[in-house]
Parts: structure tokens; sequence; C-alpha cells
């Protein structure tokens, strides 16, 4: 009886004196605020970063596109200047903005004119038959008969000149129109664009 009376008092004694242990402590408000604005800002400056790269390459693939279509639809000009045809009939007239030669078009023979167009800001390109713009005194109508359509969009100036060799001065010269019956040595095409001016030369075949 005594062991147990001296040993219950031990048990309290030990229950009591058991070190409690403490709450865990929380975020205050104040903290909360602050890990939220830093979160912001960093957000903000990533979005931002990865926002102007992928901007800066749309630009860059827009302008690339933009290039490569330029410089195939030149390509296509000056493959149909060079392999026109040799008709009877002059159909090579040329001035600053506007230009026409004979073309085969699926076997028939026919006229292509190539104008720019400043309310569209574009170059267009007209397919006309030779049975359609020759008149009954058989000369040739300069009027467009077919519908023209958009060979080269949005560019801010097209304008064409021609080269030759002038025999009284003894020099080559280049022009903005040309009426002669014959063809000259080569054809001047300039695009000028936003950004920049492309400039492509095509020498025509002779003989």
């Amino acid at each position: 009886m005594r062991l147990k009376m001296s040993f219950f008092p031990l048990i309290c004694l030990n229950k009591n004196n058991k070190p409690t242990k403490k709450a865990p402590k929380g975020f205050t408000l104040v903290e909360l605020l602050i890990v939220v604005s830093i979160f912001s800002v960093v957000s903000l400056a990533i979005y931002s970063t990865f926002s102007s790269g992928a901007s800066i390459l749309r630009r860059i693939k827009n302008v690339d596109f933009r290039q490569q279509k330029l410089l195939l639809k030149t390509e296509r000009f000056s493959r149909e200047l060079r392999e026109q045809p040799n008709y009877k009939k002059q159909l090579f007239q040329g001035s600053r903005y506007k230009i026409n030669f004979a073309a085969s078009l699926n076997y028939f023979p026919s006229r292509v004119t190539y104008y720019f167009d400043p309310s569209l800001f574009c170059l267009m390109r007209c397919e006309d038959k030779l049975d359609t713009i020759i008149t009954a005194e058989g000369k040739i109508d300069p009027e467009l008969k077919a519908k023209a359509t958009v060979f080269l969009p949005k560019v801010k100036e097209v304008n064409f000149s021609y080269f030759y060799f002038d025999l009284g001065k003894k020099d080559y010269l280049w022009v903005e129109d040309w009426k002669a019956d014959f063809l000259p040595l080569a054809v001047r095409m300039t695009v000028s664009t936003e950004s920049q001016n492309y400039v492509s030369t095509i020498f025509l075949p002779t003989g």
C-alpha cells in the first residue's frame, strides 16, 4: 500500500510536468500579402519576356514569308518576260507603272499586262487573248478586256524602266517609257514595300 501511495504521486508528477507542444505558427495577413505581391511581379516579368519574344518571332517569320513570296512572284514575272513569243504584232509596250507583252497561254496567243494600282496598293495582272484585242482594222486595242487579278498585294509602289542602246548618244540608257517597235535590252522592276526596295533586272533575249 505504501508502494502504491508513493507511485501514484510520481505518475501525477510526471504527467503534470510533461512539456506541452506549441501549436504551429501560421502566416500573418501582412506576410501573405507580401508573398502574393512578389509572385505577381515575378509572373508579370516572365510573361512580358515570353510575350515580347513571341512577338519578335512572329514578326521575323512574317518578314521571311513576305520576302519569299515576293521573290517567287518576281521570278514568275521574269520567266514570262524572257519566254515571250515573237509575234508579228508588236505587243510589247511599257510605261513607269504598266507593262504588257506577248505570251502563249495554254497554247493560245495572248497579251499579258502588269500594272500597279495605287488605290489598292497591289500589282495587278491581266490576260487578254489576241482575238479579243485585235480591232477590225488589224490594230491592237490598248484597253484591257479580261478581268485583272491581284498578282502582288500590299506593296507601296511598283515601277518599271527599260534599258537600251542609244545610237545617237552611243551610250546605254534607262528610260521610263517604251513605245518602240523592238524589244529593249532589259527591263528593271522596282518593288517598294514599307521596309525596303527590291530591284530585279531582267535581260531579254536578242535575235
